[in-house]
């Protein structure tokens, strides 16, 4: 009796045995997020892309770190699940390459403003959907090749501009993109160099991996700063090194904590006007997509490695699962208003149910630690400004996301060529937008085309008419 008794008590994560579960699994689900505040930061202010986006990268670590634990809180409380939220990686990179410009483009002032009215009005049709149960019918009309493809290409998209911060990959007249021509650069020595440390960490299961990677190679850069004065001048006075992000850009940190830097002006610091303007609405709707599809795919999974479904394959039924929806949601109306971009359930998050993680009193603990680490700012905000740092965590997570491709049937033309669009083209175009535009566009005229048109959900139709649009529109 006495076992069986336990066993409920850990339904719900109470009780001193699995309490200290949950705190372990919280601990262990931060470490493996806790990046995204460095990287964030780095995105939004527009350093990991040697960019200026008027959005100052102090107060962009204040509001990633308050957004991502009033996520996690909620993920906690109304989810019950063992889940982080954060930022997301690709949605951070579409509000900066995407939904900024094209808000510039429209003659906003201060773009980075309107782009955060476009990231409200995402979160709350978000919130319509998860609430409505609308969410289910837009899931299962979208294709699912599409969905993977989308991945794909934002996994490219990752890696290309962790190429670009290494100093790898530079502009080309000639061919557009091509290799550096200074192989000798102590940037793409100090990310390789890193890159191979995050991969032996993750190799060995190390959750604290990838922020640990960003640590080491920001160290290994600062050593080489150091010791550059002292090399041969025909070495220290090339042109590898004086071009080098190491020389010019790495800044070691005043202090290693101090009061963390005002929200202000993201703090509800969203052009509220923007929210009515049509011009806007189509990065709107991509935005809505891309989370959708992130956070509806990484709760299911997350969910089934709790094993807290009674039948995993069928985890969409899943009461918790429903609750993790609309948590999510709530938390992407919430980012923009802190003043960062979309919020949501991190893959990460599995690594809790292997300390034994059951319940939202994990994702509490994460949202708390989130809290601690406000005072941090001046070493994240270093860390950040130093594109080689973030250089391989950029590389390792666009690897992890373009993992999806496998799951697309190569073999079958009507699903292989749109597929090879949105990923090949969300990299070439240089826009998220455009990239998944030709998809929505390909997909159900190559079903079309084939005779299959019983294969095509309405809802694809109408999306890619949407895109059709889009398309002309530029």
């Amino acid at each position: 009796m006495r076992d069986v008794q336990g066993a409920r008590r850990g339904d719900d994560g109470s009780g001193p045995a699995n309490l200290r579960r949950e705190i372990h699994g919280g601990i262990a689900i931060f470490l493996a997020v806790a990046y995204i505040v460095v990287v964030e930061p780095a995105v939004l202010s527009g350093a990991a892309l040697g960019v200026s986006t008027g959005i100052p990268a102090g107060a962009a670590f204040t509001a990633t770190c308050l957004a991502a634990a009033a996520a996690c809180f909620i993920m906690g409380w109304i989810g019950r699940l063992p889940i982080a939220a954060a930022p997301y990686m690709g949605e951070n990179f579409f509000f900066v390459t995407a939904l900024i410009p094209a808000a510039a483009a429209a003659g906003y002032t201060e773009p980075w403003r309107a782009a955060l009215a476009v990231t409200l009005l995402s979160g709350l049709l978000l919130l319509v959907v998860s609430a409505t149960g609308l969410r289910t019918v837009l899931a299962h009309g979208i294709p699912a090749t599409l969905i993977q493809a989308i991945r794909g290409g934002i996994g490219l998209f990752i890696t290309f501009l962790g190429l670009k911060a290494a100093g790898v990959v530079v502009q080309n007249p000639g061919t557009w993109v091509g290799f550096t021509p200074h192989p000798a650069s102590p940037d793409l020595w100090v990310t390789l160099a890193g890159l191979t440390a995050t991969v032996a960490l993750l190799a060995r299961g190390r959750s604290i991996a990838l922020l640990a990677g960003i640590g080491i190679t920001f160290a290994l850069g600062a050593a080489v700063q150091r010791i550059l004065p002292d090399l041969a001048p025909a070495l220290a006075q090339s042109a590898a090194v004086q071009s080098s992000a190491t020389l010019k850009s790495l800044q070691l940190p005043t202090a290693l904590a101090s009061l963390p830097p005002s929200p202000r002006p993201l703090l509800m610091g969203l052009d509220w006007g923007a929210l009515l303007d049509p011009r806007l609405y189509g990065g709107a709707l991509v935005l809505f997509l891309m989370i959708l599809f992130d956070a509806t795919g990484t709760l299911l999974a997350v969910v089934a490695s709790t094993g807290s479904a009674a039948n995993p394959s069928a985890g969409a039924n899943d009461p918790r699962f429903r609750r993790g929806l609309l948590a999510d949601a709530w938390g992407s109306v919430l980012a923009p208003l802190f003043g960062t971009s979309s919020v949501g359930a991190y893959m990460e998050s599995a690594v809790g149910a292997r300390v034994g993680a059951q319940s939202g009193v994990a994702a509490m603990v994460v949202g708390f630690l989130f809290l601690l680490a406000l005072p941090l700012a001046p070493l994240a905000t270093s860390l950040g400004s130093y594109p080689p740092a973030t250089a391989p965590a950029l590389i390792v997570v666009g690897a992890w996301i373009l993992a999806g491709v496998r799951e697309i049937a190569w073999e079958e033309p009507t699903e292989a060529i749109p597929a090879l669009a949105v990923v090949a083209g969300i990299p070439l175009t240089f826009s998220i937008a455009h990239g998944i535009a030709l998809g929505f566009v390909l997909w159900p005229l190559m079903k079309l085309a084939a005779g299959r048109m019983r294969e095509v959900h309405g809802v694809a139709w109408v999306l890619g008419a949407l895109a059709g649009i889009s398309l002309l529109a530029g």
